[in-house]
């Protein structure tokens, strides 16, 4: 009673939560025991209807074994040679065919004893309106009395179903005898003769609706019968009124099957088959109320099992629920009171035991996170004492390693600074007011790829040195010189790689020596740092070593940038000949920077002077120049600006490239106008006997040779050509138009000499000019 005041109280108590999960629990067999109920009901049903479709198929093939017979017995009659000698017979009838008559009657009489399920059978002569039985013979008319469908059936009717060419089927009628009638089924076909040429006669044979149907087998209570195409029952095990009513035929669509419909306010099975002899549906209707009585029982049983699951299931629910919640009533008191948490009942109990839970490890990890921030720092400001030397005893120096987790497996040290030359990828990074961002972010990705590149053959500690991301690289013990040098080449090229391909990051590394002792640290780290300024030599994106830039180990070397080539580098570029000038540059930059290192002071100097020489250059050839130079072409910030030396070439090649086009720009300029004046000044001397090549020249103040090779370069032909094939256009007009002689044109145009002028005409035009006269003519 207690634990249900709770529950009222409480209803987001986990109590309630219990409760309806045994509860849910409880339902599982009730829900499987209903199932089941509805699994065998519908198995009780299946059964039934299969019983009843294999009834129905004996039924048929009791059937159709008798339509079989008839089929086969029309044949035997119509072998008969009395019975189809007669088809031939004309009325009237002599004493000698009475005769026949009688026989015919003896042999239907046989026939019909020998197949107990025909009650009659009939041969009916069209040719003589004689219909023979096996006790007496009548007309047509007579049979009609005897045999027919309804009573208002008329004799038309009645005789249209015999007056077809050939007639084969079955027909339910009535049957006439004595006052009283009896439904029948007559099965008609004519009969064909051996013999050509006969008339027809039809055998029709009469069978009682209940001969034919009571051989089937039957079931006790199912309701059988048989309808025909044209939905009319032909006969039935029972009475008609307790069958369905309605029933058609295409409601039976299928060979076989099973429908359910209405009789007599009753759902009822109605299964049925298709007779493949005479396509008779062959139907048994079974109510649905027998289904209903043998699962009666079966109800019963199912009701029994339901209410002992909620008595005996409600007992054990209450006994385990008050068994399990009270280890949970006791952590609650404990919590309570430990915590100084109250749990006030107006919510979950779990929900009350998660909060305090993730309360006490908040709070925990919060502490630890707090910890862990400032260990971090810690960390990193004594990676940086380190780095510059700046380290205390050697006790304390462990220990403070040690408390920061910073363990070195042996006493050998190698730094390694790293320079982010291209952000790549991460350029566009932190734009709005956070630029330092992508450097943070770079420099924490070159950590975990410093440290996966490591692996297990050396211990990574990073931290940021003025921009710049400084490694203590902690060697083996077992490791050999060579071997750590192979492995610090692998670290730095996979890294170099990696942030390459991925990221297009360019990064510059420089690795100071390696040394046998914690305090040799810092002294490595100066070495790397001396490499690292090395870059203005090297260029950007390098693995520099320490090693490879001392002076010391190299031979003497003397600064190459002498007067004599820095004033070639000039003359050079203002002819504008681009080829020559890159070749010096690379000249110059090849003897200083080839083969040894040089000095970072020496390198910065020869940046500036070639900075300079380039930028006086440049305005030496502005000033001389007849146009003004492109202020972009002036702009040499790019070049003072260079942070190494392969950088400072190439800003040099390229401003060398534009003065250069610009320079032989202006020279084709000059040129274009020349050779526009000497075109001109022929034009307008076209006529002077003395215009030639040194006339030209003595006016343009340029010798001969050189005006016409510039001339020639520039337009493609020669400067003699071009006057004499202006004068000869001219000469062509003149023949064409005005009758003068050729002395008179050649005079005209501006030869001297009639000679000279027919041999250049010929030589131009290919013909005399006398003929060419004549033919413009």
């Amino acid at each position: 009673m207690i634990m249900f005041k709770q529950l009222r109280k409480y209803n987001r108590s986990v109590i309630v939560t219990w409760l309806i999960s045994y509860i849910t629990v409880l339902m599982v067999p009730i829900l499987i025991s209903i199932v089941l109920y509805f699994i065998t009901y519908q198995q009780v049903k299946t059964e039934t209807n299969r019983s009843n479709a294999l009834l129905l198929e004996q039924m048929e093939m009791s059937i159709d074994s008798k339509l079989k017979g008839l089929e086969q017995l029309s044949l035997e009659i119509a072998l008969n040679r009395n019975i189809s000698s007669f088809s031939s017979v004309d009325p009237p009838l002599s004493d000698a065919q009475y005769y026949d008559l009688f026989q015919i009657s003896e042999s239907l009489r046989t026939y019909k004893n020998a197949n107990d399920y025909i009650e009659q059978i009939y041969v009916m002569y069209t040719n003589s309106d004689t219909v023979i039985s096996t006790y007496d013979h009548m007309n047509r008319q007579g049979l009609f009395q005897k045999l027919r469908q309804q009573d208002d059936t008329s004799f038309e009717q009645w005789n249209s179903l015999f007056e077809r060419k050939y007639v084969n089927g079955y027909t339910p009628m009535t049957f006439w005898d004595g006052g009283t009638s009896t439904p029948v089924v007559v099965f008609a076909r004519s009969l064909v003769f051996n013999t050509p040429g006969q008339p027809p006669a039809i055998v029709l044979f009469v069978m009682k609706d209940s001969k034919l149907i009571e051989s089937a087998p039957r079931h006790p209570d199912a309701r059988m019968f048989i309808l025909d195409t044209e939905s009319r029952y032909i006969a039935a095990q029972t009475d008609p009124g307790l069958l369905p009513q309605h029933l058609s035929y295409g409601e039976l669509r299928d060979q076989q099957g099973i429908v359910y419909k209405d009789v007599q306010e009753q759902q009822a099975a109605v299964s049925y088959i298709t007779s493949k002899i005479t396509g008779w549906k062959y139907v048994s209707v079974l109510p649905a109320s027998l289904f209903n009585e043998k699962m009666q029982y079966m109800r019963k049983l199912i009701w029994i099992s339901i209410g002992m699951c909620f008595l005996v299931g409600g007992v054990i629910c209450v006994l385990f629920l008050r068994k399990n919640y009270m280890p949970i009533q006791v952590m609650l008191q404990s919590l309570s009171h430990k915590f100084g948490l109250r749990f006030d009942g107006g919510s979950s109990e779990y929900s009350f035991l998660q909060g305090a839970i993730q309360h006490y490890f908040t709070e925990k990890e919060d502490m630890r996170a707090r910890l862990d921030q400032h260990r971090n720092t810690i960390r990193a400001h004594l990676i940086r004492r380190l780095l510059k030397g700046s380290i205390e005893k050697e006790a304390l120096l462990h220990e403070s390693l040690a408390a920061h987790h910073i363990e070195f497996s042996s006493d050998r040290f190698v730094v390694i600074l790293m320079s982010v030359d291209g952000f790549g990828k991460f350029e566009q990074y932190g734009q709005n007011g956070l630029s330092d961002q992508k450097e943070q972010m770079l420099h924490f990705i070159l950590t975990n790829v410093l440290v996966d590149a490591a692996a297990d053959d050396a211990a990574i500690y990073t931290t940021e040195m003025n921009d710049v991301l400084a490694c203590i690289v902690n060697f083996h013990k077992s490791d050999s010189e060579e071997r750590e040098r192979l492995t610090l080449h692998r670290i730095s090229a996979q890294v170099r790689e990696f942030m390459q391909e991925q990221m297009q990051v360019e990064l510059t590394i420089a690795v100071g020596e390696v040394y046998s002792d914690i305090y040799g640290i810092a002294q490595s780290y100066h070495e790397a740092l001396d490499a690292l300024e090395y870059r203005i030599v090297l260029g950007s994106g390098q693995f520099i070593r320490y090693r490879d830039t001392q002076l010391n180990q190299a031979p003497p070397h003397h600064y190459y940038f002498p007067l004599s080539v820095e004033q070639q580098l000039i003359y050079v570029v203002k002819s504008g000949n681009y080829a020559k000038a890159e070749a010096l540059i690379e000249d110059i930059f090849q003897k200083n920077f080839t083969g040894h290192p040089v000095s970072v002071p020496l390198a910065k100097c020869l940046m500036y002077n070639m900075a300079s020489t380039m930028l006086n250059t440049v305005d030496e050839v502005s000033v001389t120049g007849k146009r003004s130079l492109e202020a972009h072409l002036l702009d040499v910030e790019p070049l003072l600006s260079c942070e190494h030396v392969p950088q400072m070439k190439e800003q040099l090649k390229v401003k060398l490239s534009q003065v250069c086009s610009w320079i032989q720009a202006e020279k084709r300029d000059h040129h274009r106008y020349l050779i526009e004046d000497v075109q001109r000044y022929i034009e307008n001397h076209l006529h002077d006997p003395n215009l030639n090549i040194s006339m030209i020249g003595d006016v343009f103040r340029m010798t001969p040779s050189y005006i016409s090779r510039l001339y020639k370069d520039h337009t493609g032909e020669a400067l003699l050509d071009t006057i004499n094939r202006s004068r000869l256009a001219e000469a062509k007009n003149l023949l064409k138009h005005n009758k003068l002689t050729v002395n008179e044109v050649a005079g005209r145009v501006g030869y001297a000499d009639v000679s000279t002028f027919v041999r250049t005409f010929k030589k131009f035009e290919g013909m005399t000019p006398g003929a060419f006269q004549k033919a413009a003519q």
